[in-house]
């Protein structure tokens, strides 16, 4: 890929996040400002977790009046980086290669090394693989340096603003979060304030702040990332949607093998919070954009607690028109194209985050011992869990169908496979880029989608796209289930890769936006207020 700096930046599409400012009051207008102020020093910090150089190399095109570094600014912006994560993670600027653990680690760390040095201390494994921890070298030896020590000159900042914006809220259990969100940031313990964020209730502002997601480290997929999403909660959408919690465990207890793995203790708590994004930072606004989300990751919070999902329905609308849609009209059948429709994608990604809290959490080891299907899968976890969450919320999609609560299987079926194809051009070595690989690969295997090569258009086949992911979800959860590196690591190989039919699908669509790049007009309003 060589494209000119023009041409990368133009494959996202500027849109505004719009929010109704009149839901809040003037207090909560306040505790906003403060949240926010609080989410720019994530930004920081992740700059940092991509790499140690981040600063320095955005300083440079800061202070630079050159035309073509105003360009590279930019695109860095929306990167995060040097690096292209559309493109492999391959350099835009300069020719150094991208760490596989970015700023976790020592750029020269091995996945040898780092397993050596545990297999060797034991009494180390905890912190080495704690979601919380750097890894760096003091002498010859590896040492594991919690967050709120590598990071602590952004993070005691953000602590005292939420601690402010405590003050103001007058909504206790927020106001609850923010406090024990403060005293992690400077403890680094996040099992409490995990616990303090699913217990949220009754509040229009809608806070997710923190470490999270592991998809940046691509050496281990131990370590988690800052980020920040803050938006303005519906709350008679989001209660239309609790109503499909109750079905959670007929849905698990239905999927493809549920017989054959242990799945996941877990907390009851499983709230549905439908919010209008108006702020992102960190991780969750680099290169492709969430458009929903479960949280925390943790197991240990998921098992005592519960999790809880977070749906960005202006980010979702704004999604669909600039990229589904474009998508579809360009690599669709055309007599399917009119069974694509937004509230059925919404669905499908609502089922998507329901799904991620199913399946299993905990394997056995051959000594006997148990570790998290992360811990055991390593870097190959994201992607399984992607696929997971997509063919296990399918799964439950059709079932939810068969009950008579959702409808249409045939726009379901069409609008996987167009979110599918969509989804291979965020990057084909990131979680998501890759489990849809996984994904359309096995349907076109088993004839669920078929190419018309001569057209360059895929033909979905509802019935066996129906059967190929039930077979799918089986395989999947049972990897997941099972723990084995190396069968997922060999399965991944086979299926997770560029096949000559997606080559030419991200030909067809290489012209078409891939994401937008969000403008967020609270930014002009916190002046105001």
């Amino acid at each position: 890929m060589n494209k000119r700096i023009t041409d990368r930046f133009a494959q996202f599409v500027p849109t505004e996040l719009s929010f109704d400012e009149s839901l809040l009051s003037r207090s909560e207008r306040k505790v906003l400002s403060k949240i926010i102020e609080a989410s720019r020093f994530l930004d920081q910090i992740f700059l940092r977790q991509v790499s140690p150089h981040s600063p320095e190399w955005l300083a440079r095109l800061e202070a630079s009046s050159r035309a073509e570094d105003r360009e590279l600014l930019h695109y860095f912006r929306i990167m995060y980086g040097p690096w292209d994560r559309l493109d492999q993670n391959r350099p835009f600027m300069g020719d150094q290669e991208k760490p596989l653990g970015a700023g976790f680690y020592p750029p020269d760390l091995t996945r040898d090394e780092f397993e050596d040095w545990v297999r060797l201390h034991p009494e180390e494994e905890q912190a080495f693989t704690s979601y919380y921890t750097v890894i760096k070298r003091d002498g010859d030896r590896l040492v594991a340096v919690p967050y709120s020590e590598a990071y602590g000159e952004f993070l005691e900042p953000a602590a005292k603003l939420l601690e402010e914006a405590a003050e103001i809220s007058e909504n206790a259990s927020l106001a609850r979060f923010l406090r024990s969100r403060a005293e992690a940031f400077r403890t680094n313990q996040y099992f409490q304030s995990d616990v303090d964020w699913v217990d949220i209730k009754d509040s229009v502002i809608d806070v997710t702040i923190g470490p999270y997601e592991v998809y940046e480290d691509r050496l281990l997929g131990y370590k988690a990332a800052f980020e920040a999403f803050v938006g303005i909660k519906d709350p008679r959408e989001s209660e239309r949607l609790e109503r499909l919690i109750e079905y959670l465990p007929e849905l698990e207890a239905n999927l493809p093998g549920a017989g054959e793995y242990v799945p996941m203790e877990k907390g009851t708590s499983s709230p549905i919070s439908v919010v209008s994004q108006a702020f992102c930072a960190g991780e969750g606004n680099s290169g492709v954009k969430a458009a929903a989300f479960i949280l925390p990751n943790d197991e240990q919070v998921r098992q005592v607690k519960g999790s809880k999902k977070v749906m960005l329905k202006n980010v979702m609308e704004a999604k669909f028109r600039t990229g589904t849609v474009p998508t579809a009209r360009r690599i669709l059948a055309e007599e399917q194209q009119s069974l694509l429709d937004f509230d059925t994608v919404f669905n499908i990604v609502l089922m998507h985050e329901l799904a991620h809290g199913m399946g299993p959490g905990f394997v056995t080891r051959p000594d006997g011992s148990q570790t998290t299907a992360s811990l055991a899968l390593k870097e190959q976890y994201p992607t399984l869990e992607e696929a997971k969450a997509d063919l296990a919320g399918m799964c439950s999609f059709f079932y939810l169908i068969d009950k008579g609560v959702l409808s249409d299987v045939q726009k379901t079926c069409v609008s996987y496979a167009v979110t599918l194809l969509r989804s291979i051009r965020f990057g084909i070595d990131e979680a998501h880029g890759r489990s849809a690989l996984l994904q359309i690969n096995w349907l076109l295997e088993r004839a669920g989608l078929v190419q018309d090569r001569s057209l360059g258009r895929f033909l979905v086949d509802h019935e066996r796209t129906q059967e190929g992911i039930r077979e799918l979800a089986r395989r999947v959860l049972l990897l997941q289930g099972e723990g084995s590196y190396s069968e997922a690591r060999e399965f991944l190989d086979t299926y997770g890769v560029l096949t000559p039919p997606l080559e030419e699908a991200l030909a067809r669509m290489a012209d078409l936006p891939v994401d937008i790049e969000p403008v967020f007009p609270i930014e002009s309003m916190m002046l105001e207020w």
